[in-house]
């Protein structure tokens, strides 16, 4: 992962698309810090776009609990097609 403007560390994940590159992580504006994923473009993915959503940093271990069970029940609906 490299190094981008704003994050207060390296984004914790990064997805490759064909447009630019989707990323994840803490970023400071103006003073506050919040969430954010947020569709990057250019060659290098290096330009934030106004395609993204931010949270509040107190926020993410409950979006965090919904992805997870949002994946567990994809999980157990694609063992349930394959018995």
């Amino acid at each position: 992962m490299t190094d981008r403007p704003g994050f207060t560390d390296h984004p914790v994940w990064e997805l490759a698309r064909f447009d630019g590159r989707l990323i994840a992580g803490e970023r400071e504006f103006r003073g506050k810090r919040f969430f954010e994923l947020r569709l990057w473009a250019g060659e290098q993915g290096d330009t934030p776009t106004q395609k993204g959503v931010t949270i509040p940093p107190e926020q993410v271990r409950a979006l965090a609990d919904a992805l997870r069970s949002y994946a567990d029940r994809r999980d157990a609906a694609a063992l349930a097609t394959r018995a």
